[in-house]
């Protein structure tokens, strides 16, 4: 049985690490899911899990690159053949900036019901607040002169609009709640926010409309909110690459489920969204 899994999101938004990660597991039987034959070509996440083993953080995917990966897992008495496709993040930026998907997009919409929507809150810029800007001498030279302010969408309207082409490519009608694809929108290197809070409510705090749009669309049976760290912590001391090349990068990594409830076993987030 083929399930395609379409994992969403920016460039450095660990879904390249979460996918090396994921597989790692597997092989390691640290994961209630399994294989239940040998993955075919693992060209996808190679590099990533060479980098992991290393103690050293994996490259970005390149922006051009684009490959499916096929895991035959098994999740109790079924099997799926998850397709995860992974490609360079900046292959995001292009469909939001053209506001466009080519034909391979079209087809990863359309063949995939099971979305994942990955979100670094830390790298999402803050929304332009023109009561904070100050006007100086410079701005009020002569009486005709305008004072100009750079304009660019906030970063919360460019993900809404993501999900909007995402959907309009799914041809759903907006007078429903979406029923038929499950989402689960996932706010990547959580160790980076510090927080005990539940994900839904970092979530409403950092992307309120965000969070508004997503709960209008989808029905709450069809939508989780969760927090993930992939690795764990940042591989950037030798203290921390030292732990990574004498225990094994599958044993690092945490998920936060909906519930505030935190777990070791990172493949739980397949199992929440099939």
């Amino acid at each position: 049985m083929n399930k395609s899994l379409l994992i969403i999101g920016k460039p450095h938004s660990s879904k390249t690490v979460f996918i090396a990660q994921f597989y790692s597991r597997l092989i390691k039987r640290k994961s209630k899911l399994s294989l239940y034959k040998p993955v075919d070509d693992l060209s996808a996440i190679t590099a990533a899990r060479e980098a992991l083993a290393n103690g050293d953080e994996p490259e970005p995917t390149f922006p051009d690159r684009s490959v499916n990966l096929m895991l035959p897992i098994q999740v109790g008495g079924q099997k799926i053949d998850l397709i995860c496709p992974d490609y360079g993040g900046e292959q995001i930026n292009t469909i939001i900036n053209s506001r466009e998907v080519n034909n391979k997009w079209l087809d990863a919409i359309k063949e995939s019901d099971n979305w994942i929507f990955f979100i670094r809150l830390n790298n999402i810029s803050e929304q332009l607040d023109i009561s904070k800007i100050t006007v100086t001498a410079e701005h009020t030279k002569g009486s005709s002169e305008v004072i100009e302010i750079p304009y660019s969408i906030s970063d919360q309207s460019a993900l809404i609009e993501l999900l909007q082409i995402f959907l309009h490519s799914k041809e759903h009608d907006y007078h429903f709640k979406n029923s038929k694809i499950k989402l689960a929108v996932v706010l990547t290197c959580w160790d980076e926010l510090e927080t005990e809070e539940r994900p839904k409510l970092v979530l409403q705090k950092n992307l309120p409309l965000l969070l508004n749009f997503i709960e209008s669309n989808w029905k709450a049976e069809n939508l989780k909110i969760i927090g993930l760290s992939a690795q764990g912590f940042p591989l950037d001391s030798e203290e921390n690459k030292e732990k990574y090349q004498n225990e094994g990068s599958e044993n690092f990594g945490y998920l936060v489920k909906e519930d505030g409830q935190k777990t070791n076993d990172i493949t739980e987030l397949i199992s929440e969204v099939l």
